[in-house]
């Protein structure tokens, strides 16, 4: 099995492990909850009446089912066993399922879709930060977009304040984890595969002249990662101070630009 296998492999079998609790941690995790709560209403203003949505990485199809319920129809996407079950699962008790198609397929072999055409691309909390090189799914928006067709992607970029002030409990090698070329090894419920982060000027680049960005925010700069869950639990008063502060700057340059993740939104207008 070569290194690109093993490391689809290790997702697959990561998050089909992680999807069976997926849904009850993300209700759980005050900063999950919130982050996604930006990401949604972000999505909604560049939504147009009747789109069709392509989801990168669904998940458990907790977005999916979100914009289902507005009106849009979701072609869902993931590579997991595990979550292509959940969300089989759970859409099947909807009453919009007929809005929401399920294909299992890795954002890289976007080809298996074959010729439907979509309005809106959309891929959420880093579900394309596991290659090391954007354009391997990149390459395939144009094929997909209908004309003045968006995208929105919620990536994680190398700067990240709330881990990078770690280095002052000595954790060094965390503090800079996301600056390394490579990719840093991630752990998903014991399995473990590497990440990759990137700036807003490589996901720029790598969507090319054809796209236009039409917006660029920072989504938990001064809110603390949903992996640091303690702190709103214990000072929710203080975290819902710093929620209020992102959501008022975080569209503002250069703090759009940093942050646990950044949402890039982009128009796509041809070569």
């Amino acid at each position: 099995m070569n290194s690109t296998s093993l490391q689809f492999n290790n997702v697959n079998k990561a998050f089909t492990l992680q999807s069976v609790n997926y849904d009850n941690y993300d209700k759980e995790n005050p900063t999950l909850t919130w982050m996604r709560k930006q990401v949604q209403k972000n999505v909604l203003k560049f939504l147009r009446l009747n789109d069709k949505i392509l989801e990168l990485n669904s998940g458990t199809g907790i977005d999916a089912e979100f914009f289902a319920e507005k009106g849009f129809t979701v072609h869902c996407t993931d590579l997991s066993d595990g979550m292509i079950g959940q969300m089989k699962k759970k859409f099947s008790a909807t009453n919009f399922s007929d809005r929401l198609i399920i294909q299992q397929c890795s954002f890289t072999e976007l080809d298996k879709i074959g010729n439907k055409k979509f309005d809106f691309i959309f891929s959420n909390f880093g579900g394309l930060n596991c290659i090391p090189d954007l354009r391997e799914s990149t390459k395939f928006f144009p094929s997909l977009l209908n004309k003045n067709g968006r995208v929105c992607l919620v990536i994680l970029p190398p700067v990240c304040p709330w881990e990078m002030i770690q280095v002052f409990r000595g954790k060094i090698k965390f503090a800079f984890r996301r600056f390394s070329n490579q990719g840093t090894l991630a752990n998903v419920e014991g399995v473990k595969f590497k990440t990759f982060y990137f700036s807003s000027k490589n996901v720029t680049n790598t969507l090319g002249p054809g796209f236009k960005i039409l917006r660029l925010e920072s989504l938990g700069l001064f809110t603390p990662s949903p992996q640091m869950e303690k702190i709103p639990k214990k000072f929710p008063g203080l975290t819902k101070l710093l929620n209020k502060t992102d959501e008022k700057i975080s569209h503002l340059f250069p703090l759009n630009r940093i942050g646990d993740h950044i949402i890039i939104t982009a128009e796509y207008q041809g070569t």
